[in-house]
């Protein structure tokens, strides 16, 4: 087999997706080449069967379609390796925060052909949530290529660039608020006598019916919450403690700040 796609680091992003790709069965190890600055971390990869490089000029070489998957502090420091191997086939698919389409077209080559990316760890699960955009010069049979590798383990959504710093807190982010809820709900579950781990699967299972309900119901997300807000009920008794203690307007502002250092990290 040919390498399809190269990944450049191999965070917990990429071990996320990774571990999705696996699940879907769609793609085998062979098809992907990693590469990762620490050299254990590649022994690793390698040992799974994984094809694996000792610098990102070799991977950008051998892979047309390279996952850039650094910090936006790191970027920088990578150009020159990527500008050694980059042909004018290479596609950059970059999960990187903040960084545009245009900045690496001004930094690598204005030729450069670019899909940017915001994943979700919740790939690992098979249950990935992909915001793309791309840069003007992808052809529909590379975005096709780019789309059937991530929709291996989740789903695809087309936004505008423009949208890509305000997408952050309805996926990429999105994760942190519900893994700090449930723990939050469990905490207390623990307090009123239930043993943490019984909580905090009741809460998860609940949760993901939840989604899979918004998600496939056919209902409006009014409608399914009106459902819920009886006259008198305990649901209703929660959500107007909540309201009152201003639970929407927390998770307003925290929507905000999350944009807001999304936009920051672009101009590093």
């Amino acid at each position: 087999m040919s390498v399809l796609v190269g990944f450049i680091g191999a965070g917990n992003i990429v071990k996320a997706i990774l571990t999705g790709i696996d699940k879907g069965g769609k793609f085998t190890h062979d098809e992907i080449a990693i590469f990762d600055r620490k050299e254990d971390a590649r022994e690793n990869f390698k040992s799974d069967g994984y094809i694996v490089y000792d610098s990102i000029d070799k991977l950008v070489k051998n892979s047309p379609i390279i996952v850039v998957a650094v910090t936006p502090q790191a970027i920088r420091s990578i150009v020159p390796d990527i500008k050694a191997g980059i042909t004018e086939k290479t596609v950059l698919l970059s999960v990187v925060a903040g960084i545009s389409t245009q900045w690496y077209k001004e930094n690598i080559d204005e030729k450069s052909k670019v899909i940017r990316c915001m994943p979700t760890l919740t790939a690992q699960e098979g249950m990935g949530s992909f915001a793309v955009c791309k840069s003007e010069d992808i052809t529909d049979e590379e975005f096709k290529d780019v789309e059937n590798f991530l929709s291996s383990c989740g789903i695809v959504e087309k936004i505008p660039e423009d949208l890509m710093d305000e997408v952050v807190p309805l996926n990429g982010s999105a994760p942190g608020y519900f893994y700090h809820m449930a723990n939050v709900v469990a905490n207390e579950g623990e307090k009123m006598g239930f043993d943490k781990e019984v909580a905090l699967r009741l809460f998860a299972q609940t949760m993901k019916g939840s989604a899979e309900t918004i998600l496939n119901s056919g209902m409006s997300i009014e409608t399914l919450e009106s459902k819920l807000r009886l006259k008198g009920g305990t649901t209703i008794a929660a959500l107007d403690k909540m309201d009152e203690l201003g639970f929407e307007r927390c998770i307003i502002e925290g929507v905000r700040a999350c944009v807001a250092r999304s936009k920051e990290l672009g101009k590093l």
